[in-house]
């Protein structure tokens, strides 16, 4: 986003790929103005003015997967007098027609995934469960376009609907925080939003099975968590182990295993009930407001839109959302949490214990994803992220209570 300090992003026409064990994932500003005119209500004029590859900074990257914004120019021209057709798609309305600016996100990802490897949710998964939080509760997620004909393009997509200023008018929470936009009474303000709409998600949308989403309910549904979490852990593991994934620390995976069965004999993970939607690698930087007029006035700005990066979401455990990496929640977070219908996070120390576990784990899925991104700084400060985080977890793990 420009001059934003938001997500990472790269020029539309750049050819970088995100990574080296699969096709390019890019589009053209042409390919973008035609699904915008052809399936976005009330933009069958519109211009896209700015296309933006933009790539989040926190825990949600997925390899294949990639998301654009798409900045538009709403025409004022009369659209019952002129068809799609007859404006170019490469055309941009001058500055004497626009009427309004906008944008909306685009989420591509190839028609098929490759088998044997740890696969995200595909975007049908995710427009289902977009579609469920935006009946079920009340954070601001715009109604979505599923398209998986490649009639269009040559890639599965999803079109969310437009937010209400540009791109270059939004920010990140994480860099609002940073850059000092906000004062220590907004940011409580936006710790008690995130904590409502955190408390609804996890309260309103559950399911009768823990595990990866599905359309469908599966032949032989977990019913426990532990079991859930174990093969999760497990999978991810396996990928490191045999040598699928190349790291440059070593992985104390006997530590890991030792620890681990000690928890499940105490039933570590056996107290989760019921199976509620974690966003999981969601976290401040895939939820963008508003640039705040006024640092000192919460009012002063608005959270306008939450990238639709659902590729990790899962039925589990709330304590698992990434959201809840300690020191947080704060306390506004944590009440704005019971709030919006959220139960008790951490009452007894075992369940610090878990938070160990899920940072872990956490940790392990970050670092597989960006295994073929390369050595850019970013990447390197991640990757670095994630050994201090892996080791720390089983050193702490090491006398952790587990009762």
């Amino acid at each position: 986003m420009a001059d934003s300090g938001g997500p990472d992003t790269a020029s539309s026409t750049s050819t970088s790929n995100h990574t080296t064990s699969a096709p390019t994932l890019e589009i053209t500003l042409e390919q973008a103005q035609i699904i915008i005119r052809k399936l976005l209500p009330g933009h069958d004029q519109s211009s896209v003015c700015k296309l933006t590859d933009i790539r989040s900074k926190g825990f949600s990257f997925t390899a294949g997967t990639r998301i654009y914004i798409i900045d538009l120019i709403k025409s004022t021209n009369d659209s019952g007098r002129h068809g799609p057709s007859d404006h170019p798609a490469s055309s941009v309305s001058t500055s004497s027609e626009r009427q309004s600016e906008c944008a909306c996100f685009l989420t591509i990802t190839h028609p098929t995934t490759c088998s044997g490897e740890y696969n995200p949710n595909t975007l049908p998964v995710i427009h289902d469960l977009l579609n469920s939080i935006r009946a079920k509760t009340e954070i601001p997620l715009t109604e979505s376009i599923l398209d998986t004909s490649l009639s269009l393009i040559p890639y599965h997509f999803l079109l969310s609907g437009t937010t209400i200023t540009p791109s270059d008018h939004l920010l990140s929470v994480t860099d609002a925080r940073k850059s000092g936009l906000l004062s220590e009474k907004a940011s409580s303000f936006l710790d008690l939003e995130l904590g409502k709409f955190l408390g609804q998600l996890h309260a309103n949308v559950q399911n009768d099975w823990f595990g990866v989403p599905l359309l469908e309910k599966p032949a032989e549904p977990s019913y426990a968590w532990q079991e859930t979490f174990t093969n999760l852990l497990e999978g991810l593991i396996y990928h490191f182990e045999n040598g699928n994934v190349k790291v440059d620390f070593e992985i104390p995976y006997e530590k890991i295993r030792l620890y681990h069965s000690r928890a499940i004999g105490f039933s570590l993970f056996d107290d989760v009930e019921v199976p509620s939607l974690v966003w999981l690698t969601g976290s401040e930087d895939d939820v963008f407001i508003s640039k705040p007029t006024n640092p000192d006035d919460p009012w002063s700005f608005e959270i306008c839109a939450i990238l639709p990066v659902g590729a990790h979401a899962i039925w589990g455990d709330p304590l698992l959302e990434s959201f809840f990496i300690p020191p947080n929640p704060t306390k506004a977070m944590a009440e704005g949490y019971i709030g919006g219908g959220g139960g008790a996070l951490t009452i007894f120390p075992r369940q610090n214990t878990k938070r160990i576990w899920y940072d872990l784990f956490l940790a392990l899925l970050v670092l597989y994803e960006i295994r073929n991104l390369g050595d850019a700084d970013e990447i390197k400060e991640k990757r670095a992220w994630c050994e201090k985080t892996i080791l720390d977890s089983v050193d702490a793990l090491k006398d952790a209570p587990n009762y």
